[in-house]
């Protein structure tokens, strides 16, 4: 049985093996994370953003229904995309030599229950938007100014914990509930009870891992961020241009390297030492 100190070590492993595989090619990373933000992140808001003003103006139905499909496509299929990324990890770890097309080959048989998946997911956000409408409400009135002069009001904080209580499921929920779908062909509601139960077994290491990343992410803005301070006494438009860079090149890398945990974790929790994935 692994004590406390050897799953600390463990999840420090799990970031070191990160890092070196994100050196093996992270000009492929990078690229992957950009996609992964724009499409499940950047682009869902924006047609939700697009979707408000259509109907605050009365807008065409038919545009209405094209954006709003969109917007749920893209929220629906994120589990898809989440198994190709940890299938491209697993190829690059073994030094294979498999194209893209292949690795999404092998996920494409569950692709229907990957996108059930994601509606499960949804309507879980959607609840945790009803839960928190009425703290969001409450703070409406309140105007971010009025910290300095005044505390935050007690709706603020127990708005926060609700936020947190509902997120923690989520994310243990989600970690590796597209994988053992994918690769282990779990049913979708086994795949979340057994994603919550192995991310709690895993979880001094995971926050290990998670603490880990966070800390060289912000050391690295940081000294980034010192760089660019310098910059701006010489060009401040030059200055902010390279903020904006730092802020996008930092929120790759933590993307890529997460992808990268995701897959060690899985890899050691699911497979014997030499034992490969199976779709």
């Amino acid at each position: 049985m692994m004590t406390i100190k050897s799953k600390i070590e463990h999840g420090y492993g799990w970031v070191k093996q990160s890092i070196e595989l994100f050196k093996q090619h992270p000009t492929k990373w990078l690229a992957l994370s950009s996609l992964y933000i724009v499409f499940f992140q950047f682009l869902p808001i924006l047609l939700l953003e697009i979707n408000n003003t259509l109907i605050q103006s009365n807008g065409s139905i038919f545009i209405l229904f094209i954006v709003g499909s969109l917007g749920l496509a893209f929220s629906f299929s994120w589990p898809i995309f989440t198994s190709f990324i940890i299938g491209v990890c697993r190829e690059t770890d073994a030094n294979r030599t498999t194209s893209m097309g292949e690795v999404f080959n092998r996920i494409k048989p569950h692709i229907k229950q990957l996108m059930f998946l994601g509606v499960v997911f949804f309507a879980y956000r959607l609840l945790m938007i009803a839960v928190t409408e009425g703290d969001l409400e409450a703070l409406k009135d309140w105007s971010p100014d009025r910290v300095e002069t005044e505390a935050m009001p007690a709706v603020f904080w127990w708005l926060m914990l609700k936020l947190l209580v509902l997120q923690i499921p989520l994310l243990l929920a989600t970690w590796y509930s597209p994988l053992l779908v994918s690769y282990h062909q779990y049913s979708v509601f086994k795949s979340i009870g057994h994603s919550v139960w192995a991310s709690l077994k895993n979880i001094i290491s995971l926050i290990t891992a998670w603490l880990t990343l966070t800390v060289i992410v912000v050391l690295g803005m940081l000294v980034l961020g010192l760089t660019v301070g310098f910059i701006a006494l010489a060009s401040k438009g030059l200055a902010e241009v390279l903020g904006a860079a730092v802020l996008v090149f930092a929120s790759l890398i933590a993307t890529a390297m997460l992808f990268s945990i995701q897959y060690y974790s899985f890899l050691d929790m699911y497979y014997k030492k030499g034992e490969d994935f199976t779709s």
